[in-house]
């Protein structure tokens, strides 16, 4: 659904290249996350997917752009716009309507949807994103988390083939932030589309892609699936981004010869294999108890299981 070949792109008047030959392929149902610090290229890419990019933001691109076969430059916006939906990280750049109903329903009546179906993917897309009930609710009394989950229900509403988000939880607290990467999975999932999500935080990239573009200054950095991406910590770490505290973990664990192996790929992989060395038996998040008096009971979170192995002297897995 999206074919990337090394694809760059300079704007009008700088100096270097915003992008530097990026290569990406994305199938129905995948979700990317692409992931960097601030000047990394993100912002750009997304852009050039979106057609913004050379359209608004002039300059010079070399290299393919496909989306859903087409090429964004090449393309107008409504027929773009007919299997592409963007999402942004400003909402109030994109909010146009003085109502919440109006303002989901707002692409659908220009597309000339029927009356019946418009309210039904209005009243199912709020439903999804957590605002049933707020319809006749004033666009400009939402809170900004309110309005980003708005900006993201009008998406949804149109049932896109292709989704593309730039930071789409900059403006969610991290339980609002999960549940906007569980409608964006759920989507790709359910719908068969295609996300391609800029993000900041590393541990809801690890936690919902299937697979992550970590860029550097226009160039890719590191790229493929989450346990991929794993392998390359020290790196994450270079380029100024939060490594994950359990990743961060793991890497001490093996720099220390406690874990062997490549790194886990998330935060329960590493939990069952500390477990392991500990000859724990739990399931994960639980610890159980033959005796409700019983004291030997398994760690609960990764940092108690760090220290307990580290008393048992640290055997290799």
């Amino acid at each position: 659904m999206i074919k990337l070949e090394a694809l760059s792109f300079t704007y009008d008047e700088a100096a270097k290249r915003a992008l530097d030959g990026i290569t990406l392929r994305a199938g129905a149902g995948a979700l990317v996350c692409v992931v960097g610090v601030d000047s990394s290229g993100k912002s750009t890419l997304f852009r050039l997917l979106n057609g913004t990019a050379p359209r608004a933001f002039p300059g010079e691109r070399t290299g393919a752009v496909a989306v859903a076969g087409m090429d964004p430059a090449e393309r107008g916006h409504a027929e773009l716009g007919a299997v592409a939906t963007s999402v942004f990280d400003d909402p109030d750049s994109q909010i146009v309507s003085l109502t919440v109903e109006e303002e989901v329903s707002f692409a659908l009546v220009q597309r000339g949807y029927e009356f019946a179906e418009i309210a039904r993917r209005v009243g199912e897309s709020l439903e999804r994103v957590g605002l049933a009930g707020f319809e006749r609710r004033s666009t400009a009394s939402l809170s900004g988390g309110q309005k980003q989950r708005l900006v993201m229900a009008a998406a949804l509403a149109l049932k896109p083939k292709i989704l593309l988000i730039d930071e789409g939880t900059s403006a969610l607290d991290p339980e609002g932030a999960r549940h906007f990467f569980s409608l964006v999975r759920e989507t790709t999932a359910r719908d068969g589309a295609t996300a391609v999500v800029n993000e900041r935080d590393l541990d809801l990239a690890f936690e919902f892609a299937d697979a992550i573009l970590v860029l550097d200054r226009g160039r890719v950095a590191l790229s493929g699936t989450p346990a991929e991406v794993a392998q390359g910590c020290e790196t994450l770490a270079r380029l100024g981004l939060r490594v994950p505290g359990w990743l961060a973990l793991a890497a001490e664990l093996r720099n220390r010869g406690v874990l062997s192996g490549v790194l886990p790929a998330s935060e329960r992989e590493l939990l069952a294999r500390v477990r392991a060395l500990t000859g724990g038996n739990a399931r994960y998040g639980e610890v159980p108890r033959d005796d409700a008096d019983e004291e030997s009971a398994r760690p609960e979170t990764v940092d108690a299981a760090f220290a307990e192995t580290a008393a048992a002297g640290g055997e290799q897995i």
